[in-house]
This record gives structure tokens, sequence and C-alpha cells, in this order.
């Protein structure tokens, strides 16, 4: 069975907790100065090369505005040849944090998001789901899935974990 790699961008790619974003920096701020997570780009081109053979893909939930913002930034910070993921594998929903649509298109195995609430919709659906330097309020609010995914605090320990 051939498996794939879905992967959510807000604080799983893009930094935004770790920076401090705030409504008012997205309206008027530099978006494209957000850091990437640490570790991200290295993880995402080991483990699209090493084990997902180019079956890796993002997704994300945006508004037009936030669209193009996100894309400016990918574009910035060189993701495309840092991770070797191609641009049409990024989509965007407006489907909200339920992201089963673009997870069913592209035959996800595996998921990483840093919200327990968006792999809530995918438990029994996407076979392998990982949480990611989540915010504790949040997974005590989705406590109940907290046995349907794997917890990692780092890009690395995650990759590790999905290359042995």
């Amino acid at each position: 069975m051939k498996e794939c790699l879905g992967v959510d961008l807000g604080n799983v790619i893009i930094d935004h907790l770790g920076f401090g974003t705030t409504p008012e920096f997205f309206r008027s701020g530099d978006y494209n100065i957000i850091p990437a997570v640490s570790g991200v780009f290295e993880a995402l081109r080991l483990l699209n090369e090493k084990r997902f053979g180019g079956e890796v893909f993002v997704v994300y939930n945006a508004t037009d505005v936030a669209d193009q913002k996100i894309t400016s930034w990918l574009l910035a910070h060189d993701f495309f040849v840092h991770t070797g993921i191609l641009p049409d594998r990024v989509k965007r929903t407006q489907n909200g944090r339920n992201k089963l649509s673009v997870c069913q298109i592209f035959g996800a195995t595996h998921f990483v998001d840093d919200r327990l609430e968006v792999l809530s919709h995918l438990v029994g659906k996407v076979e392998n789901l990982y949480l990611l330097q989540p915010q504790q309020i949040e997974v005590e609010q989705y406590r109940e899935f907290i046995d349907s995914v794997s917890q990692f605090d780092t890009w690395e320990n995650l990759a590790r974990f999905m290359i042995t």
C-alpha cells in the first residue's frame, strides 16, 4: 500500500505561536518574517525522500487574504526547494478544521497537526495521526481523542520515529 503524509501549515510549518503572531500583526505586519517551526524543512525533506517517495502534501484553512500571505511566505522561505514538496501538493481548504476531504483526495495514511481537534476529525479515517507541539488547553478540551494519536515535541523526534 502506498503511504502518504499530510501536514498542517499553521504552527506545524509556520511558527505563529513561537513568533507571537497577533491579529494586528497579521493585518499590518510583514507576514514573511514569521519563522518556520524549528527543524520542519529538514524533517519534511527527509520524510519526503526516505519514507514517502514524494507523497507528502500540505493542507491549510484560509481566507483569500490569508491565502495570499501564505503563498508569499512559502516562496519567501524557499519552502519547495528546502522540502522537495511540489507546489501542486499544497492545498487550501475552507472547511474549517475538518481536513478530511483533502486527506481523501491524496489518500493520506499519516497526518501531522498541532491541534487535537483537527485530528479528531481524522480518527478512524487516517491510520496514523501525529500531534506536534500541542497547546495543553486545547488537548484538555479534546482529551477523548488523545489515545488515537502519537504526540511529539519536535520535528526531529517525529521524523526519527517515522523513519525507523
